[in-house]
């Protein structure tokens, strides 16, 4: 069971995802988890160093998308902000969203990237696709998201302690 929880691959942070190694590892599409992976779960802008990075992967070919359980008028904002696609209120890790993702990408090899072991490495997985587990930008976060923590910290320390959690790394 452990494996559905386990990423292929760790990051601190998004700016650690370079076009270069996508391509290298045969990723041109990649899914971004919005709250506490791009920017805080409590902004409603995307901050110019994010919005660089966006651009810079879009430039070097790469296409990306959005993926969050939330909805409304401040991910809409985003998606308008970013000029990206995003699927709100994804209900991950159910896998229904992510196949919807890949339809509307076009289908090929998709990486997935998001800070929750219990929301986005696992749906990811459910879906049968490789999955970034990147750290929390952490700050203010849904109750929910609080508790899930919690599990999440058991897990990871679990992973780690049988030796199949991989290294944090800059790719």
């Amino acid at each position: 069971m452990l494996k559905y929880f386990c990423p292929d691959y760790r990051i601190k942070s998004l700016y650690d995802l370079s076009p270069k190694w996508l391509k290298r590892n045969g990723y041109n599409k990649i899914v971004v988890d919005v709250d506490n992976t791009m920017i805080p779960y409590d902004k409603t802008v995307v901050g110019p160093r994010m919005m660089t990075w966006i651009r810079h992967m879009h430039q070097q070919g790469i296409n990306v998308a959005l993926i969050t359980n939330n909805g409304g008028d401040r991910m809409k904002a985003i998606s308008r902000q970013t000029q990206l696609g995003c699927v709100m209120r994804a209900m991950k890790p159910l896998p229904t969203s992510y196949k919807k993702l890949v339809q509307g990408m076009g289908g090929g090899k998709i990486l997935f990237i998001g800070d929750q072991l219990l929301t986005d490495v696992l749906g990811a997985k459910f879906a049968g696709h490789p999955v970034v587990w990147c750290q929390s930008l952490g700050g203010p976060e849904h109750w929910l998201t609080r508790f899930n923590r919690n599990i999440e910290r058991f897990i990871a320390n679990r992973l780690i302690a049988s030796g199949k959690m991989p290294k944090e790394r800059v790719l």
